[in-house]
């Protein structure tokens, strides 16, 4: 077995038990092939397994295995290599047949021309271009084809994770509008009634009750005013418009301060609040305003569902460079089983209100807002029968 190298891209094997056969066809093909020569099909099979062989040229009658034998052997392994025979006419018939069964590219009858069989060798080896060119297209195409198989399957799961989102968005609008139409009709309906009553009936009404009348007006128009305050509030955190202003500024006395106007509402229920904390100053980067609907929302929920005579204790401490703020009542608790949602929107308690106040379901999921807003965060302890415990932080 001998080798002759020639720095070419095509490999080409010559198999044939004369030497002097493989001598001439390797000196025929040098300049344009690598030339690779074996004298029977165990050593042509040796050289197919070390080299990339393009191309095989093999003649029909060898000992031991045939030309076609040999290729019959080897098309599983190397099912893109061309296969030439050089065959005399005797062997024709069986040449046909394998060619008709693929094993065979073209065949070369003896005595060969020399201009035949280098045009035949050439289309073979333009053949073989063609066949690996079309095999690394359709590994292109097919691969091209799962990359976007796959990116239809990842947007499609992404449309179907919006489509659910937006159902699921659909269901808590239209829950909402429902709630605040419902709750916003209550209201205003009975102020409507009162007001038409005082209309109706002005002569004759006492000025004690036309004052009683126009205290139920105004309570019910503030609750359908805090409703609408909360509607909007909920709207602009659900399209993302949500902002806070944070200033620098002393939050002791920020509480302090705004315990003038929810004492008036623990009063008429005969509540006491007070501030428990050992700090006199501690300045907080917070947004006023925002932090005031977090006070009055807490609070108010405590007074809302403490029973008379009650007390809540707004307790402020610094913990780990936060600043801990507790609201404390001796309310009704809340059930275990209710606390996980209850900071999510639209959610209302079993708990009820203790003088027949009204709840929108939307105040703790505005206080949790500001608070995440705030870097902060909110959460609840409670006990049925002994009371809630509020707690949020603001980072220091």
């Amino acid at each position: 077995m001998t080798k002759e190298i020639i720095n070419k891209n095509y490999n080409l094997l010559v198999v044939d038990d004369e030497l002097e056969v493989t001598k001439a066809l390797a000196r025929q093909f040098r300049k344009k092939y690598n030339i690779f020569t074996a004298t029977n099909a165990m050593q042509a099979i040796d050289v197919m397994e070390s080299q990339h062989i393009q191309v095989v040229l093999s003649d029909q009658r060898m000992p031991g295995l045939t030309g076609i034998d040999f290729f019959s052997k080897i098309k599983d392994k190397y099912p893109d290599a061309l296969k030439l025979i050089i065959t005399g006419y005797s062997d024709i018939e069986a040449v046909i047949g394998a060619i008709n069964e693929g094993q065979v590219f073209r065949y070369i009858t003896k005595p060969w021309n020399p201009v035949e069989l280098e045009s035949t060798i050439k289309e073979a080896f333009e053949k073989y271009e063609l066949i690996t060119k079309n095999r690394k297209l359709m590994l292109t195409l097919r691969e091209a084809n799962q990359s976007l198989e796959e990116k239809i399957r990842l947007r499609t799961k992404e449309l179907e994770r919006s489509n659910i989102k937006l159902r699921e968005l659909n269901t808590e609008k239209n829950k909402y509008i429902g709630i605040v139409a419902h709750d916003l009709r209550n209201p205003i309906g009975t102020a409507q009634s009162f007001a038409n009553l005082l209309l109706d009936e002005w002569e004759n009404n006492s000025a004690n009750d036309k004052i009683e009348y126009l205290k139920i007006i105004n309570e019910r128009c503030e609750f359908a005013l805090d409703l609408i305050v909360d509607f909007l509030d909920a709207s602009k955190i659900e399209a993302g418009i949500f902002e806070i202003t944070p200033k620098i500024q002393n939050y002791i006395q920020f509480v302090n301060q705004d315990m003038n106007y929810i004492r008036m509402l623990a009063e008429n229920k005969k509540i006491k609040i007070k501030v428990k904390t050992k700090l006199s100053e501690l300045m907080v980067n917070f947004d006023k305003n925002k932090m005031e609907q977090v006070l009055i929302n807490l609070l108010s929920n405590a007074i809302k569902y403490s029973f008379p005579n009650k007390n809540i204790t707004i307790e402020i401490l610094v913990v780990n460079n936060h600043v801990v703020t507790n609201i404390i009542d001796e309310g009704q608790g809340i059930h275990p089983d209710e606390i996980h949602n209850i900071f999510n929107p639209y959610r209302v308690t079993s708990v009820k209100s203790t003088a027949n106040e009204k709840s929108t379901g939307l105040g703790l999921a505005i206080v949790k807002k500001i608070i995440d807003a705030h870097s902060g965060t909110v959460s609840v302890k409670s006990k049925i029968g002994e009371g809630s415990v509020f707690s949020f932080t603001l980072p220091l």
